[in-house]
């Protein structure tokens, strides 16, 4: 007994100490492994602090030189920093064409749109730092003169202002820019005029939101007791030595109007039209929600803010606020795309990045900084379209070039401290028709007329022959396979690889997306609701239409009278028709001012053409009165009597889709 006793004791012994070398042994592998990755990042660190723009200029001349002459773009400037150093400040073609004023980019001040986002959320950042805000309150806590609806449940807060996730439905077309001085608005009258509805509870969708960033700016206002711009110029402007960058706008009054030595240095604002000739506008005034894009600024001194942001935003807030706000504030979608207190992040060739571009109607600006290479890049022009194309493209071009590729790592371990609010449900396993419809963006109005402005944002994703997840959109030949990647989650094989998290709603049901390449989640809709039917409503109701007016005007030939329900046919297939081609030219931009059209919608001729709809619809009510006399009447022939019907409910269902994209009623007279 004793002997099998000391037996089991040495047994035990043994593994015991069997057990403390693998642990030692699992531990020094680990900590040279380890050891090993930190060797190879801290590599990968000192290779890429080692690379030199070799010939950049150069090839950004080549770049920038070839997308003036294919866009006829007026006027570029570009800033890059490496490093800490300015390594490319320059200006291309003119400031203003008229008077042949070259760009200068260390004196002429581009619009910067929505760039100024970045800056707002900084600012709010400084007051949360002093305890004045607070990223989890209500904040109709801090509103005084007007408050936010309780439409949900949960309050709005400045995390899910920052965020894009506050629920707000897109209406600011015709409101957010003016040409005229004398119609800016003071930001809480702009912000309890022109209050969109909340559509979607706080942190249920990512849609981007300049009323929300207006929102922002106000608050900075209230709790510093300056006006944003004065708050600008004293906390982020003159610390880092941004003395040609301002929020202030050409308003014409001394105290609150920009610095006539800054007036001197704006770039014109160029819009294109119909026949491709950049035609001069005014400046753009934006200050009536200036937190979400009103800043005017140099290249040179965008060189200086990126600076900053790419070390730890340094002069501006205190490195762990620095750190917090390269976080994001909600968890539910790791790859997909990510806002971190007002910036958006990705990765590019496998390197991490924040930015964010800007636009008004005659500018666009992209800004990009690469903090693990130290790299950022900001270019700016006097117009949209083909410029916007070229500054998306530009930041992307320099890194193809200089930076090899590096395997893409994230982490998908929810954040600590994260608000996670979205909605969950159980992981099952589904087919690929459940994920299969029409989408339609979050980033949209819903209340407003501006919703038909959606019908050119759709979606579709179908199965095709080979019984494989496509996407598309409406109108577009271009499609792509989504490779699923987990429950719920799936890859484009195009697109830059982005990632897709489709969500399902309280009874399982797949209703709708986010994705890593645009700026808000997309809803799924139903046929009666989506682009795709009212298209075909209009194409319908247009071939009948006109095929009414053919055969009443072949019947009127022979028949000596008319009675009224035929007089009505032709009055409303006139009408249709002529409703349709407006429609058709509005929708094209073939419109007598495009940029009267889009800066002052709804425009007269739009109030004009929707009022055709009003007329159409008294007298489709007299058409079905009209049917039982045209099926009694023994004249009329079988075909005609089944024509006349077709058309009057053609008519209906032109009216519905016409309602359903709030394009009936009074709302657009005001």
């Amino acid at each position: 007994m004793k002997a099998t006793t000391e037996l089991r004791s040495v047994i035990v012994a043994v593994l015991f100490g069997f057990l403390v070398v693998c642990v030692f042994v699992s531990h020094s592998i680990h900590a040279n492994l380890a050891s090993e990755r930190h060797g190879q990042k801290v590599a990968i660190d000192e290779s890429m602090s080692k690379i030199e723009l070799t010939g950049l200029e150069q090839y950004v001349d080549a770049l920038i030189e070839r997308g003036i002459a294919q866009h006829t773009i007026p006027g570029v400037t570009v800033s890059i920093v490496k490093d800490d150093k300015v390594v490319l400040l320059k200006g291309y073609g003119f400031s203003d064409v008229s008077s042949q004023k070259m760009v200068n980019p260390r004196t002429t001040l581009f619009r910067i749109g929505s760039i100024t986002k970045t800056m707002t959320a900084i600012a709010v950042m400084q007051l949360v730092e002093q305890g004045k805000l607070a990223l989890d309150v209500d904040i109709n806590e801090y509103l005084t003169e007007f408050k936010i609806p309780d439409t949900f449940e949960e309050p709005i807060t400045i995390a899910a202002l920052l965020s894009h996730r506050a629920g707000f439905e897109e209406a600011d077309a015709g409101n957010l820019l003016s040409s005229q001085a004398e119609e800016v608005l003071s930001t809480s009258q702009y912000l309890v005029t022109y209050m969109p509805s909340r559509v979607w509870p706080v942190g249920y969708n990512m849609s981007y939101s300049n009323y929300g960033f207006g929102l922002l700016g106000y608050l900075v206002e209230l709790k510093s007791g300056l006006d944003l711009a004065t708050y600008m110029e004293q906390h982020i402007f003159s610390p880092l030595g941004m003395h040609n960058t301002t929020l202030r706008e050409p308003l014409g009054s001394e105290a609150t109007s920009m610095q006539r030595a800054l007036q001197a240095h704006l770039a014109t604002g160029y819009f294109k039209d119909t026949v491709g000739r950049n035609l001069a506008k005014p400046f753009e005034f934006i200050g009536h929600i200036g937190g979400a894009g009103a800043v005017s600024a140099t290249a040179e001194n965008m060189a200086l803010y990126m600076r900053s942001l790419l070390q730890e935003r340094r002069g501006l807030i205190s490195p762990s606020t620095d750190s917090v706000m390269k976080q994001r504030l909600y968890d539910d979608r790791a790859l997909a795309t990510g806002v971190v207190h007002g910036m958006f992040e990705g990765n590019l060739r496998g390197y991490k990045y924040y930015h964010h571009s800007g636009a008004t109607l005659t500018f666009s600006a992209n800004m990009v900084v690469f903090p693990e290479i130290q790299l950022g890049i900001f270019i700016a022009s006097n117009m949209v379209g083909g410029a916007a194309q070229l500054a998306d493209f530009l930041p992307r071009a320099i890194l193809n070039k200089y930076y090899k590729s590096l395997p893409i790592q994230i982490d998908e371990s929810p954040q600590l401290g994260a608000y996670n609010q979205f909605m969950t449900a159980p992981i099952v396993k589904r087919k690929l028709e459940e994920y299969t419809g029409s989408w339609l963006s979050t980033r949209r109005s819903y209340s407003q007329l501006e919703k038909v402005s959606a019908l050119d944002s759709s979606v579709i994703i179908s199965l095709d022959a080979q019984g494989q997840l496509v996407m598309r959109r409406l109108g577009s030949h271009t499609k792509f396979v989504l490779k699923r990647l987990k429950e719920n989650v799936f890859q484009a094989q195009s697109e830059k690889g982005s990632i897709f998290y489709f969500y399902p709603d309280s009874s399982g049901e797949i209703t709708r997306f986010s994705a890593s390449m645009w700026s808000g989640d997309y809803e799924k809709v139903s046929l009666s609701h989506s682009p795709f039917f009212f298209y075909f409503v209009m194409v319908l109701a247009s071939l009948l239409s006109l095929s009414t007016l053919l055969l009443t005007s072949f019947q009127k030939r022979r028949a000596k009278t008319h009675h009224i329900f035929k007089k009505v046919t032709r009055i409303v297939a006139g009408l249709l028709l002529l409703t349709v081609i407006g429609f058709i030219f509005m929708n094209s931009g073939l419109v007598l001012d495009e940029y009267n059209f889009l800066i002052n919608f709804p425009t007269l001729e739009v109030k004009l053409l929707l009022c055709l709809v009003l007329v159409i619809a008294p007298l489709t009510l007299v058409k079905v009165v009209g049917l039982a006399y045209i099926w009694r009447h023994e004249e009329s022939g079988m075909l005609y009597k089944i024509h006349y019907s077709m058309f009057t409910l053609s008519c209906f269902s032109f009216l519905y889709v016409f309602w359903v994209w709030n394009a009936i009623g009074f709302n657009y007279v005001n």
